[in-house]
């Protein structure tokens, strides 16, 4: 079992917003990654949605995603797509072993 809590963010931006959300999303990957908490933390596009972002994400432990969501990088993207997302679900995630 992986000690890393993963997290998947699912982002749907309004239609004709998808271009300015994929923007401000973008702009928070590096600063995420560089992160002492992060393990990893990658942007996708859904291929036949193209208004579905998805984030997933490692982090070592809760004071880690704590912290992530105070940074500047989060702050700002999160401000600038406050109102362009027409859906929004987190999912924090345990890996499970067997």
């Amino acid at each position: 079992m992986s000690n890393i809590i993963k997290i998947v963010a699912v982002l749907r931006a309004k239609a004709g917003q998808e271009t300015t959300v994929k923007q401000a999303l973008l702009a928070c990957v590096e600063g995420s990654r560089k992160e002492e908490g992060c393990t990893f933390y990658d942007l996708h596009i859904d291929r036949t949605d193209p208004q579905r972002f998805v984030f997933i994400e490692g982090w070592k432990d809760l004071a880690a995603i704590e912290h992530h969501k105070t940074t500047p990088h989060y702050l700002a993207m999160a401000k600038a797509v406050a109102d362009l997302l027409e859906h929004r679900e987190v999912l924090v995630l345990d890996e499970l072993s067997l």
